[in-house]
């Protein structure tokens, strides 16, 4: 009967034993892939994209423009691999997205920089659900953050262009 007892005892602490060391495993296996998954400044900086920025003339144009500094912020932050922004709750950045939109300055308010902040919302949009989901690729996501940085330098150029389209004064024929 006590050998009974002593094998029963035995079964049972090897079975427990054997749980917890998988369950080690398994969290290790979860950290790596939580660390593999982070975008580093590295990764980000490894991004080819031309960027543009602005001219005198428009960094005057946009000086006013709070929300277009804060945007541009941002972007400094993004390129630094600081993504706090963009996994922050939508309704912040949908907020951020239409009072950027509206307060637009009058002097570079034409339908080619409007196209260019729709681009621009919809690329800010895509990369903020790449970011909360966990079941994305690293890849997926640097590929939406680069969307981020062509979107906003194809900004940048189009009120670069506007501005400069105007100084030049081309009148056309009658």
């Amino acid at each position: 009967m006590r050998l009974y007892l002593i094998f029963l005892c035995f079964i049972g602490v090897s079975l427990v034993g054997c749980k917890t060391d998988t369950k080690k495993s398994e969290i290790e296996i979860t950290q790596e892939d939580n660390s593999s998954k982070t975008i580093t400044k590295k990764e980000i900086e490894s991004l080819k994209y031309n960027d543009y920025g602005l001219s005198n003339d428009a960094k005057k144009a946009v000086n006013d423009w709070q929300k277009y500094q804060e945007l541009n912020t941002q972007i400094e932050y993004l390129k630094k691999a600081d993504l706090s922004f963009l996994k922050s709750d939508i309704s912040l950045i949908t907020t951020f997205i239409n009072d950027f939109s509206a307060e637009i300055p009058k002097a570079i308010n034409t339908n080619e920089i409007n196209s260019r902040i729709t681009a621009l919302q919809t690329k800010l949009l895509k990369l903020n659900s790449l970011l909360l989901l966990d079941n994305i690729s690293k890849d997926e996501q640097l590929e939406g953050l680069k969307e981020v940085f062509i979107a906003f330098s194809n900004l940048n150029l189009q009120i670069n262009k506007k501005l400069e389209f105007e100084k030049n004064n081309i009148s056309k024929p009658d």
